[in-house]
């Protein structure tokens, strides 16, 4: 019986599974029913359970999205926040081309009405 109480709180420790508050509280009230732990070394217990599966979930993310990020490389595959740079680059030289374009267009039509006119004798 000891056994599977121990057995049970060094899976919920080793951070292989999600905690939570209810699974902390029955591994460590297992100790306790069978004489091996008091209410404060219980409480301490779930408390240490609960933040171990915490920071193993949030050390586990950051492996999982570095792995990812360093497959999307190998790829030749962008990064969102890139692409997302890179179409802003872009409108931004799109609407430079245009009003370019406008004002080159400008003179030339200014330069050809006067032309018209005198030729026309005006």
């Amino acid at each position: 019986m000891v056994r599977e109480a121990l057995r049970g709180y060094l899976a919920l420790a080793s951070g292989l599974t999600e905690v939570t508050a209810m699974r902390a509280r029955a591994a460590a009230k297992a100790l306790v029913d069978q004489g091996e732990a008091t209410a404060e070394q219980v409480t301490a217990l779930a408390e240490d359970l609960l933040a171990t599966s915490r920071r193993n979930r949030e050390s586990i993310a950051v492996l999982v999205r570095h792995e990812v990020e360093q497959a999307v490389r190998r790829l030749g595959l962008a990064a969102s926040h890139d692409v997302e740079d890179l179409t802003r680059r872009v409108r931004e030289l799109e609407r430079a081309a245009r009003e370019t374009k406008q004002q080159q267009a400008k003179p030339a039509r200014s330069s050809s009405t006067s032309r018209a006119r005198k030729t026309s004798g005006e």
